[in-house]
């Protein structure tokens, strides 16, 4: 048994783990600003398959409404500003702002949000 538990650990240190694979750059505030915050809407899905149409304004202000109809989503207003690797929002009803960073996804029209480390939502255009 000693001898598998070595063998498995030597396996593993010969993998890289996956937290060292690199994330693609991320966006700065007035990059997402130029992309996203347009008043123009856009789909977000969450990792589970929640999926919302935003709509984030030039003055600040912002709209989420949910793409169907399942019990706890509802719609909301709130307001956001750009920070220097990412943004900050507070939806209504929240009383703490969260701040966002934007890194670019796997085709043209797709970024993926994170809050820190956590996948937070891809958004389509």
């Amino acid at each position: 048994m000693a001898g598998w538990a070595a063998a498995g650990s030597a396996a593993a240190q010969s993998t890289p783990p996956a937290a060292a694979e690199k994330l693609p750059e991320k966006m700065s505030g007035d990059a997402i600003k130029a992309a996203w915050f347009d008043g123009r809407p856009f789909t977000a899905l969450s990792p589970d398959g929640t999926g919302f149409v935003m709509t984030f304004t030039p003055d600040g202000k912002s709209s989420r409404k949910p793409t169907e109809k399942k019990k706890g989503l509802t719609s909301a207003t709130g307001f956001w500003r750009a920070i220097a690797e990412g943004y900050c929002s507070r939806w209504s009803g929240q009383n703490r702002e969260k701040c966002f960073n934007v890194r670019p996804g796997p085709d043209k029209d797709t970024v993926v949000v994170r809050f820190g480390q956590q996948m937070m939502a891809t958004w389509k255009r």
